[in-house]
């Protein structure tokens, strides 16, 4: 009964200290899409406009992995998906 009493509480606190760092290993892409969007002919202020949309997706997404909030970073890593539309990819 002890030994499952103890299994029980080191795989929870496990789950609970791994579940956040182990929850995004991806780099989703930001650096390729920013370069990408450089390199394309896009206006001045379009590029601008799309870099700044690049820059808060990933500042977002950085903290939404933080706190555990998986919903809302997904919706961040979706707006970066917007800009790789933008340029045709």
């Amino acid at each position: 009964m002890k030994r499952l009493t103890f299994s029980i509480a080191l795989a929870a606190s496990i789950a609970a200290v791994s579940g956040p760092a182990l929850a995004c290993q991806g780099e989703h892409g930001y650096k390729k899409t920013a370069d990408a969007l450089m390199q394309s002919t896009l206006s001045t202020e379009k590029k601008a406009a799309l870099m700044q949309v690049i820059k808060q997706s990933e500042m977002a997404h950085d903290k939404f992995t933080a706190q555990g909030e998986y919903v809302k970073m997904n919706a961040a890593v979706l707006e970066l998906g917007q800009v790789r539309s933008a340029l045709g990819k």
